[in-house]
């Protein structure tokens, strides 16, 4: 065998996985076709939050006179921010292959096709063996019927992150995770964003309560983007001044249209190796990430889970300590999200509601940002921390944070859910001040009945 292992796609889940497995003394070749770091450093998660941060410049701007400041009205070089943007992308591209290169890490930049057990074969016409293979495939946008990629005025993810101009009306067709973090730079950018959600409520499937939601879609309603749930689009037509979306009870003009809808695992034609699919076309693996075929492995957005990066990354670490003979516990149910909104949004672990479902007795507590000082010194009231423990052990099973810099807050709710805290680890550990921090302490004392802040529940 050439490699202990090889593996094949080199987003976070691969080339985190290519490099711990090389630190573990295993031999290891990554084959990526495109640039390292997936979709996610490329053309998802990097851009998306580099864009969300310079267009939070515009919205803090908007806020000056609330200061005592006043600001001439901005002027957007859109080349220059989108250069801006890939600058940030390159450096972490080049970042990784040398981190790649300084673990020992094999970079082969090519496709790959596996050709028999234990072999790959790659479009440079060369051929390599690994005793284990590990896919890495990553996902892509989903089509609905009436919408094609093919149209320049139907855009992915990956088109509205590098736009050669911003449209003055923008309609979002998906109010999950993806639309609404683009809804919120391109209303921020001058776009009339229209979002479209065919389910009874925006971020649909996620384990929220309805206060986040709510309070999530009163701060998208006040930057001024429309929000239409219940609503299909069934298709678009071509207007002289651009083009009309299509639901049945009505139209929506647009300049661009978004597709947002949600991400398929690229899994098409694993089946012919004998690879088993699920009936949604992720990869069946097993309790190691091993999927129906001996020796192959699956990670990331290929298999069942959250489809985020953070999550790949840990499939990759724990399938690295699988093969190296190690352990490495993973439960995907406390694995936390954080969505780029305005209010951000991030949680880990149990909703209240989902608590209840599970058949606990939950115990709940809530701070509102509006009561911590430093929230109002940044004038960023809008938002609360909420803990939800066990009444029985007081465990923290969840913690949902809504508000400013939440996808930061969370870090310290996702080591005390992961790591079975109580509420009073963290109602009795002290806490600077003034900070926003101080909020999850607080919420955490007002479940056990001692909140200073904030009257008692």
């Amino acid at each position: 065998m050439d490699y202990d292992v090889v593996i094949i796609g080199g987003g976070p889940g691969g080339y985190v996985a290519a490099i711990r497995m090389a630190q573990l003394g295993l031999k290891t070749a990554l084959v990526e076709r495109d640039r390292v770091g997936g979709v996610c450093l490329n053309r998802g998660c990097i851009p998306t939050k580099a864009l969300f941060a310079a267009t939070e410049l515009l919205a803090r701007a908007k806020e000056g006179s609330d200061f005592g400041m006043e600001f001439a009205p901005p002027h957007i070089d859109l080349p220059r921010l989108i250069s801006w943007k890939e600058g940030i992308v390159e450096r972490l591209v080049s970042g990784v292959e040398k981190l790649l290169a300084a673990n020992g890490v094999t970079l082969i930049k090519a496709e790959a096709e596996i050709s028999g057990p234990g072999e790959v074969s790659l479009s440079t016409g060369a051929a390599i063996t690994g005793e284990r293979l590990v896919l890495g495939l990553g996902s892509a946008p989903v089509e609905i019927p009436g919408f094609s990629f093919s149209d320049p005025v139907v855009w992915s993810s990956t088109e509205a992150l590098s736009p050669d101009a911003i449209p003055e009306r923008l309609v979002v067709i998906g109010g999950g995770v993806i639309g609404l973090e683009l809804a919120t730079i391109y209303s921020r950018l001058g776009s009339r964003v229209t979002v479209l959600e065919l389910m009874p409520e925006i971020l649909p499937g996620l384990d929220l309560d309805r206060r986040a939601i709510a309070r999530v879609r009163a701060g998208l309603k006040a930057m001024g983007i429309e929000i239409r749930t219940g609503a299909a689009a069934t298709g678009y037509a071509n207007k002289d001044d651009g083009v009309v979306v299509n639901t049945k009870e009505e139209e929506f003009p647009a300049d661009r249209i978004l597709l947002a809808v949600g991400r398929k695992p690229n899994s098409a034609g694993l089946e012919k190796i004998g690879i088993e699919l699920d009936r949604r076309g992720f990869v069946v693996v097993d309790e190691n990430l091993e999927t129906s075929v001996p020796g192959i492995y699956a990670i990331g957005d290929l298999v069942p889970g959250p489809m985020l990066a953070h999550k790949a990354s840990a499939d990759g670490l724990r399938l690295a300590a699988h093969l190296a003979g190690e352990d490495y516990p993973l439960d995907y149910g406390t694995i936390p999200q954080a969505i780029f909104t305005s209010p951000e949004l991030a949680s880990v672990g149990m909703s209240e509601k989902r608590a209840k479902e599970e058949g606990y007795t939950p115990l709940v507590g809530r701070f509102p940002y509006a009561a911590l000082g430093k929230a109002l010194g940044m004038n960023a009231p809008d938002g609360f921390f909420q803990v939800v423990a066990d009444a029985k052990t007081r465990r923290i099973l969840g913690v949902t944070i809504v508000g400013a810099e939440a996808s930061d807050l969370i870090s310290e709710a996702a080591v005390a859910v992961q790591n079975g805290l109580t509420l009073e680890a963290i109602a009795d550990s002290v806490h600077p001040h003034p900070t926003l921090p101080e909020g999850l302490k607080e919420a955490a004392e007002n479940a056990l009945g001692r909140a200073i802040h904030t009257v008692n529940r």
